[in-house]
């Protein structure tokens, strides 16, 4: 099998479309590093030399208005994902997901009650309710075995809680410091 000494692809971990040199490798995987940022990336190889997979697969860059907590079990649930581990990719997106409720003010002791307690409170809206009641649900399946019957979630199910949880990222956090800085852009002219 010939080896690719060099590729260019999108690092997974800078984000930067870069060269990544080879530093060993043992039959279809091989270890490269990235010749922007010096980490690693494993990539395997077929024997067409096509890149067939590789690890980590992503690392997001998430805005700054996303409080950290809230951030790392995000993070932890697509790292989850990127191995097919999806109970415990639902179970982060829960539990992300009301870490983030905590940081806005809810006091209620459980999910369900924090998720409605700030919509009556005119934080989140309907629609975000129903979102976190969805992640809120299909989190209980990962982090509670049996609870609801199913014993296991899907990729399917992982990758659309992801999504669930990004619009809501989005919507709590990133467009109100989006707003937020264009008001304040404005108010100093």
């Amino acid at each position: 099998m010939f080896i690719l000494v060099k590729v260019a692809l999108i690092c997974p971990h800078c984000g930067v479309y870069s060269t990544i040199s080879i530093r060993t490798a043992y039959d279809s995987h091989h270890i490269y590093v990235c010749d922007q940022c010096d980490r690693l990336i494993l990539l395997v190889i077929n024997d067409k030399n096509q890149i067939t997979d590789q690890y980590p697969k992503r690392i997001p860059k998430l805005d700054p208005s996303i409080p950290q907590d809230v951030a790392n079990d995000y993070v932890e649930a697509i790292k989850c994902i990127d191995i097919n581990a999806n109970k415990a990719s639902v179970a982060m997106c829960r539990r992300a997901l009301q870490a983030s409720l905590i940081q806005k003010g809810a006091k209620k002791e459980k999910l369900v009650e924090q998720i409605d307690e700030l919509f009556n409170k005119g934080i989140i809206t309907e629609d975000i309710k129903d979102w976190a009641h969805e992640i809120r649900l299909t989190g209980n399946i990962g982090a509670h075995p049996d609870q609801d019957g199913l014993k296991d979630v899907t990729s399917q199910d992982a990758e659309e809680l992801i999504r669930f949880i990004e619009e809501y990222l989005n919507y709590v956090y990133i467009m109100p410091a989006k707003v937020a800085a264009k008001r304040a852009k404005k108010e100093r002219k």
